[in-house]
């Protein structure tokens, strides 16, 4: 999920997109999180959730393509715009084909960006569609994710290792680009590289192409408002950190525990790729790593704390968050309830989560304590 609200990528997200020596880090304190209420509903799939004032909060349903509002106060929901089989440049902003992540845009404005309709769409906290938001279009169509309140949108640079080769001829490179992208000039720079992924090969029928190792030790980067990123690093488990000045610290490895790669695993994943359209008439294998990365998600607080999802054993295994602070540095662990993931994050203590519930998930809030 995200990935980093700075969001990542999932595992899954980077393999549909074809894609050492670790150092002990000081001990950090633990913290918990305590149920505050839940909103009425449960859904299959659901996005990030962010606050729109107390008690207040928007988020998604991916799998019913849906912008949902609730209040905390009441337990209750409501279905926000239209959703539409077509969407064009002239459609009214607030018509979308499938919403799927929401990121936080400068004077107190929303971003919903819409996955099919590749684009992304302003909104108030009220729940008022404002405006379609003009996006330049640099290295590819794959959306913007990631927000500051300057001016700037952030992107992955996936056609520097996907894009640009002969049938036959893959692109391996080094590292993957972090593009800024003036939203008013259009113009675009990098601002950070990421480790390139480690590459397999897929099969689909006869036909063999070389993209990124599912589980495989993927950079996550995030932003904040002030326009300061982190990245997240696969390989040491270690977090970086760009001030809002250019100014990059690196951070310590953090020593971690491998998590092995089940048959399960596998299973679970080639089950969702067949659920996202991959053929399910001929044969087909994806490169798997050994064993898992050292976190599997990421979110960015808006106190400027990164919080990276630790790998579980499996989906119903309860979620450990290693939680760091400006300029890299570990600040506390945090273990979610069991059935648990984190989903965003409130004014003050307040943290959102979504509860498994049976074959969906419930949007509950807490306090972190």
């Amino acid at each position: 999920m995200t990935l980093a609200h700075g969001r990542s990528l999932s595992i899954l997200a980077a393999a549909l997109l074809a894609l050492a020596a670790i150092r002990p880090a000081p001990a950090s304190a633990q913290a918990a999180l305590t149920a505050d209420g839940r909103l009425a509903g449960s859904y299959a799939q659901l996005s990030d959730v962010l606050e729109t004032g107390p008690g207040r909060v928007l988020f998604v349903d991916t799998h019913e393509r849906k912008l949902i509002a609730g209040d905390f106060g009441s337990g209750k929901v409501s279905v926000l715009g239209r959703k539409a089989d077509t969407v064009t440049a002239a459609s009214p902003p607030d018509t979308y084909k499938f919403p799927g992540w929401l990121a936080p845009l400068g004077n107190g404005t929303i971003g919903v960006v819409d996955f099919a309709a590749l684009r992304t769409t302003v909104w108030d906290r009220s729940g008022k569609a404002l405006r379609v938001l003009h996006v330049p279009v640099v290295a590819g169509t794959a959306p913007v994710l990631a927000y500051d309140t300057l001016g700037y949108g952030y992107k992955v640079d996936y056609q520097a290792i996907l894009g640009g080769a002969e049938p036959g001829h893959p692109v391996r490179t080094d590292s993957v680009p972090v593009l800024r992208l003036n939203l008013r000039t259009g113009k675009a720079d990098t601002i950070a590289q990421l480790s390139a992924p480690e590459y397999g090969d897929a099969r689909i029928g006869e036909q063999t192409q070389t993209v990124a190792k599912i589980f495989g030790p993927n950079d996550l980067f995030g932003v904040l408002q002030d326009g300061s990123i982190w990245v997240a690093r696969g390989h040491l488990n270690a977090v970086d950190w760009r001030d809002a000045k250019g100014r990059w610290s690196r951070g310590a490895s953090k020593q971690f525990t491998p998590v092995p790669v089940t048959q399960a695993d596998k299973d679970r994943v080639m089950q969702q790729l067949k659920q996202s359209g991959l053929p399910t008439g001929v044969s087909t294998s994806f490169p798997f790593a050994a064993t898992k990365p050292p976190f599997e998600a990421a979110l960015t607080r808006p106190n400027g704390e990164v919080w990276l999802l630790r790998p579980r054993v499996s989906d119903s295994a309860t979620a450990v968050y290693d939680v760091y602070g400006k300029g890299g540095r570990p600040v506390r662990e945090v273990a979610a309830p069991a059935g648990v993931i984190v989903a965003g994050f409130g004014a003050g203590d307040v943290i959102y989560g979504a509860e498994k519930q049976g074959a969906g998930r419930v949007v509950t809030r807490y306090h972190l304590r």
